[in-house]
């Protein structure tokens, strides 16, 4: 009898240790790498766009630019339970065919989180740097990205921007407002 109670608990644990196994090997081998996108450039394999920058935000939210035909496409990509996703898109491009094409929006996150941006779009790269002024966080120096469509000036920040006024340092160290 107390053999049985033993040799009972030994396949109970057996059986414990086998499923366990299962378990990890059905969530590294299967799970993370045909049912949900384990990473967030791989949620973003099949969006247009050559390959660009991303950002991490925190441990669940990245953004990320990619350069396009007609100018630059921004993603948020945020992790869930299945996995990493595209969860807001936007697109820059001089829509107006301006020289200077300044943008500022708003990606959404997985809980209705949110992220600000500006864009300074310079077609004719003119500007070596650009900085906006805010009348609630001071200076701000935008990041560049280049591509054949041109800098994609950027900044990003969990805050919202006031009054920004935008001035951009030319290659020659000339400085004018951009409207």
């Amino acid at each position: 009898m107390a053999e049985q109670k033993r040799n009972k608990r030994l396949n109970t644990s057996a059986l414990g240790f086998v499923l366990l196994i299962g378990i990890f090997i059905f969530k590294s081998f299967i799970w993370d790498e045909y049912i949900v996108n384990n990473t967030a450039s791989a949620a973003l394999d099949d969006v247009e766009g050559q390959p660009g920058v991303g950002f991490v935000i925190n441990k669940n939210q990245e953004i990320a630019i990619k350069p396009y035909e007609e100018g630059f496409n921004v993603y948020a990509v945020s992790k869930g339970f299945w996995g990493w996703s595209v969860t807001d898109e936007l697109s820059i491009s001089d829509k107006q065919n301006k020289s200077f094409e300044i943008t500022e929006r708003t990606l959404q996150f997985k809980d209705n989180k949110s992220l600000y941006l500006v864009f300074v779009m310079d077609k004719d790269n003119y500007f070596n740097t650009v900085i906006a002024h805010s009348s609630n966080s001071g200076p701000i120096h935008l990041n560049r990205l280049a591509s054949d469509n041109g800098f994609l000036f950027y900044h990003y920040s969990e805050e919202p921007f006031k009054d920004l006024i935008y001035e951009g340092t030319t290659f020659d160290g000339k400085v004018k407002k951009i409207n």
